[in-house]
């Protein structure tokens, strides 16, 4: 299935438009957002976050800048989980991220569990930001078996899942269905020179956004 939205093309200033279209369509299961730093990604899951609040859909959401990294370490340190505190101490910047999404991984599952006692059994998960630092396999271990537990999990419970990632890795969108935010239409890339390409393009047209000149 999928659903249609009307999103404001100029979010931020009136004259910079961020999307070709208003009116776009996202399909169920995984979507990854694809375009260079600054196209619109982010921008475009904060819309769609207001949204879904105006019709009272659940989501939940992940950001590694937000929920990640020290602010993750803090929190630990608050609720006494001292066991995750000094094992992301010792850890690397991906294992970090693997950690926090592992516990993120436990709101996905609460909130599918509170979307059963609705009568709209439609849930939204959203990652933004949570390649950085990332290898290759730690990415392949989240697309193969966090996301494909969420959607199978929710599909046996009747309850229709849109996961929506944010991303700047190519080892994210090899394979799926891949949304350009500024065209506003679905397309994949068959091989990592397609995708070099299509964010040189994106970051071409940021720049004429913006009005710098190439070279600069």
């Amino acid at each position: 299935m999928s659903r249609k939205f009307k999103i404001i093309r100029n979010y931020w200033e009136e004259d910079q438009i961020l999307y070709r279209k208003a009116n776009i369509e996202i399909n169920s299961g995984l979507t990854v957002l694809v375009g260079c730093n600054g196209s619109g990604k982010t921008t475009l899951i904060q819309q769609l976050k207001r949204l879904l609040d105006n019709e009272k859909i659940t989501y939940t959401s992940f950001n590694n800048l937000f929920d990640g990294g020290e602010n993750a370490r803090s929190w630990a340190g608050y609720t006494g989980d001292f066991s995750f505190l000094a094992t992301a101490v010792m850890s690397s910047e991906g294992e970090n991220i693997l950690m926090n999404i592992g516990n993120y991984a436990a709101k996905i599952g609460r909130a599918v569990t509170s979307v059963l006692t609705k009568e709209n059994k439609e849930l939204w998960v959203f990652f933004d930001a949570a390649d950085s630092g990332l290898s290759i396999d730690g990415i392949k271990e989240i697309k193969n078996k966090l996301f494909s537990i969420i959607e199978e999990d929710c599909k046996s419970k009747g309850v229709e899942i849109y996961i929506i990632v944010s991303t700047n890795a190519y080892e994210f969108a090899n394979e799926e269905l891949c949304f350009d935010v500024y065209n506003c239409k679905y397309r994949t890339f068959e091989n990592y020179d397609e995708y070099s390409k299509f964010i040189c393009k994106s970051r071409e047209i940021k720049d004429k956004r913006y009005g710098v000149k190439k070279g600069e």
